[in-house]
């Protein structure tokens, strides 16, 4: 048969290319990004006429009005990565631009770099108008919470806080070294004020001063329920409290679900025969009365950090609704499941928020002849997460329909039904493409080995993905790849659509070694995460994002170009040479249980060589880390449309000089 070299040399073209990538955007992925732009300076301190160089301590570009050298200062731009610390975003931190005048106030903002998942970003959504935009007109006191002062972007909560924390923290720290004591500090001082008679109190002091208050609630089986009460009304409170992680998740998780309302800790521990229940809580302040819904409950930790560690097995907390009014007291009651006349016989305790922790909520001095006793210093270790915050914030919705696509992926693959094969991929290229963006990336091997299991402990719709690719691929091999890929879909797609006539083979020694480039790409990949764990370029190998997530980058663009015209000629062309969650996934499913079986006839037929999409067969051999179990092999071999529709017998008469041999 006659090979046509024009693809050959496109494809190597193609590969040449990509190296080139990597090499340039490596070099700039370590540390030889630009300065920001005049344009770009511009852009966040309009008023602004001229920058100095970047300088100081903290470092900031001054901003100057009209003159040369008499000229006022109108303001302060500055990049958030040159504080500290800094707020990590889905796989490193954000870089942001800010720009603040001398009130205080942000004037603009300019997303410069970032390094994400394509599980947590929609393209450069961070650099669309609607969300940049909020920022204006801010003053750096305020509280820059996502869900409540900030509206964060649909899938992307981590991506949102990291930005709204970094832009406040430093744009504080700026405000306090160049501006002075202005009146925007008030509150910063009165919090600095409250917290330092907090700070050196013991848990037990804080239980006398009235913050922290023990619950016993007694079971009808004589076991209790140990709880404890405590406001977390102010995020240094919080902190304080619980640490600053388990805070800081437990603030955005409120922020997601309500959009006002003070946390109160509910720590859970004791001997209880039955499990704590969030739905047996209720409050009550007056007249009113409030059964705690699942969204006003939340997560915190599991009592490692702060002054709560180890003083509980794990807490929780309740967005306090707006009627209550937090300088009154309250009564929370716990339903033990025992018949009652009324509310009033239900396990409760009244709860009154103490002067200090009441004076850091509402942003006002302590009252002067309140000086609680100081003592002991706290402990801020570091936490971990749990399970309730991975099943307590699930989309549910989400997850029934992903698990409805897994079915029909794997009923599809079981019974080797073509037509429900291509439901499948028809559902995963819209609804996982473009609606919903639940699929897997090499970045979740890479931020794995940067931040742990964690990753997916709090996303219950990845998690289950997760656990189904490997689970299959243990078994069966890259059943992942050939029908919950969306890209994989979509090159399936072009197959399907594109005239026969167009396809082109590789010649066989080329293909044999261009296989390998996926591997090289994955190794880079897995070294740069190790030695350079706050770098990432998986995004110019994994054209897919480019596509569902409409990235504006038109270098991404030209990259997904080249791979989908390599699509058109050659079958899966990005599967076979390029993708680094493949080669990751080819790796794990040599070692499957259950491989593609083989018949004798297969050692003199080649109609199921010819027809795999991503040349994994030859004869009867397979090379299994590169096949996608796509069904087309096995439906001919049970359809019996090659040789093996003759019986061994007939195929040794016809050649005489072969001798089968069993095959797997």
């Amino acid at each position: 048969m006659v090979i046509s070299s024009y693809p050959a040399r496109g494809i190597i073209l193609v590969q040449s290319i990509l190296c080139l990538f990597l090499l340039f955007f490596g070099q700039k992925a370590f540390g030889q990004n630009d300065q920001p732009s005049a344009a770009q300076l511009a852009a966040v301190l309009p008023q602004a006429e001229r920058f100095s160089p970047k300088q100081g301590n903290p470092p900031v570009y001054i901003g100057y009005g009209v003159g040369e050298e008499d000229a006022e200062v109108v303001g302060y731009a500055f990049e958030t990565t040159d504080f500290d610390p800094q707020e990590i975003g889905y796989s490193a931190p954000i870089e942001v631009l800010v720009g603040v005048d001398l009130e205080g106030e942000l004037t603009g903002i300019e997303i410069l770099f970032y390094r994400e998942s394509y599980k947590s970003i929609r393209g450069d959504f961070l650099n669309t108008e609607r969300f940049p935009n909020q920022f204006d007109g801010k003053s750096v006191a305020d509280g820059f919470r996502v869900g409540r002062d900030i509206d964060g972007v649909s899938r992307a909560t981590i991506s949102s806080w990291a930005v709204s924390r970094g832009i406040r923290n430093s744009a504080r720290e700026v405000a306090r070294a160049y501006l002075g004591e202005a009146a925007i500090f008030a509150n910063a001082s009165v919090e600095e004020q409250a917290l330092s008679l907090l700070a050196p109190l013991s848990w037990e002091a804080l239980i006398d001063d009235g913050l922290v208050k023990p619950w016993s609630v007694k079971l009808e089986d004589g076991s209790q329920i140990d709880l404890t009460v405590a406001f977390m009304g102010n995020e240094k409170l919080g902190e304080m409290l619980v640490g600053a992680e388990d805070y800081s998740r437990a603030e955005r998780e409120a922020s997601n679900r309500v959009r006002e309302g003070a946390l109160l800790l509910i720590g859970i521990a004791g001997n209880a025969s039955s499990p704590f229940r969030q739905e047996n809580l209720a409050l009550q302040q007056g007249d009113w009365t409030y059964q705690v819904e699942r969204r006003r409950f939340v997560y915190v930790g599991s009592a490692e950090a702060g002054k709560s560690r180890d003083k509980m097995r794990f807490a929780g907390a309740i967005v306090l609704p707006p009627e209550i009014d937090i300088a009154q007291p309250f009564t929370l009651f716990y339903n033990t499941g025992k018949e009652v006349d009324s509310i009033d016989q239900l396990e409760q305790v009244d709860y009154q928020v103490p002067p200090i922790a009441l004076a850091l909520a509402q942003g006002r001095q302590v009252p002067a002849d309140y000086l609680p006793e100081m003592l002991d210093e706290y402990a801020d270790l570091p936490i971990e997460t749990g399970l309730q915050s991975l099943l307590g914030s699930a989309p549910w919705t989400e997850t029934a329909l992903l698990l409805l696509l897994l079915t029909v992926a794997m009923t599809a693959f079981v019974q080797k039904n073509a037509r429900l094969r291509w439901v499948a991929l028809l559902s995963t290229f819209v609804y996982l493409g473009f609606f919903n963006g639940t699929f897997l990336s090499v970045s979740h091997i890479t931020n794995f080995m940067k931040q742990g299991p964690g990753l997916f402990l709090n996303d219950l719709p990845l998690l289950i993905l997760v656990v189904f690719t490997l689970v299959t691929t243990v078994f069966w091999g890259r059943v992942f790849c050939s029908s919950l890929c969306p890209f994989g879909a979509l090159q399936d797609i072009i197959e399907h659509i594109v005239p026969k006539s167009w396809r082109r083979n590789l010649p066989q020694w080329l293909h044999d070694r261009a296989l390998w480039l996926k591997y090289v790409i994955l190794a880079g990949l897995i070294t740069m995460a190790v030695a350079y764990a706050e770098l990432s370029v998986f995004q110019y190998f994994e054209p897919f994002g480019t596509l569902f997530y409409q990235s504006q980058s038109l270098l991404l663009w030209v990259i997904l170009f080249l791979f989908i015209v390599g699509s058109i000629f050659v079958p899966r062309f990005y599967c076979r040479y390029a993708c680094p969650l493949g080669a990751s996934l080819g790796v794990i499913s040599i070692a499957a249980f259950w491989k593609i079986k083989r018949v004798p006839q297969c050692e003199v037929c080649k109609v199921c060589e010819k027809a795999c999409p991503t040349g994994a067969i030859r004869m009867q051999a397979i090379d299994f880390k590169e096949c996608v179990r796509c069904d087309v092999c096995e439906s001919k071999l049970i359809r019996q449309v090659g040789v093996c529709k003759h019986s061994v017998e007939s195929v040794r008469a016809r050649h005489k000089t072969w001798q089968p041999i069993t095959v797997k």
